[in-house]
């Protein structure tokens, strides 16, 4: 190889891994399903990043009733959360640790109980959504009113937060 081939492959190598990055999110922006959430927030902010408001999403607290596996099966590891729509939320219709082969779903991280000794805490990784400096003070004062409402794209389990408004 001569140094100028060398050179670009050197230079190419990461701006390719830089876009690979990008393609499961935009494509989930652009190809995945819209689903509505009911959020509980509070506001706090990042030194470097500004505003935000961090959102505990509804169905971050699935019922034990609607996981089949024991405790040891379930705590720290990923598994399969199916949605349903019941009017206009979508909430937790089953969980499993097999890809769904139909339905909507989002991959999620069993972390442990919540307060209550029935229901499962569970990380989407939908917990951060950045405001314009100044107006996260605002959404916390709606989500203490009535709460917010997260609207979802989800695309083969995976999901992007798109925005927060009140209900």
């Amino acid at each position: 190889m001569t140094k100028k081939k060398s050179f670009f492959l050197a230079m190419a190598i990461p701006l390719l891994i830089l876009l690979a990055m990008t393609i499961k999110p935009q494509a989930t922006l652009i190809f995945g399903k819209e689903v509505v959430l009911e959020t509980k927030a509070y506001d706090p902010t990042d030194l470097f990043r500004g505003d935000y408001v961090a959102i505990n999403f509804a169905i971050s607290d699935v019922p034990k009733s609607k996981v089949s596996l024991s405790i040891d099966e379930v705590y720290n590891k990923n598994l399969y959360v199916s949605l349903k729509q019941e009017g206009k939320y979508y909430v937790v219709d089953q969980v499993s640790e097999t890809k769904p082969k139909q339905g909507l779903y989002l991959k999620g991280k069993f972390q442990n109980s919540f307060n209550e000794t029935n229901t499962y805490r569970v990380d989407y990784s939908l917990d951060k959504y950045f405001v314009e400096q100044g107006s996260g003070k605002e959404l916390e004062q709606e989500s203490f009113q009535g709460g917010l409402v997260g609207t979802v794209k989800v695309l083969g389990g995976y999901g992007v937060l798109t925005g927060i408004t009140p209900r």
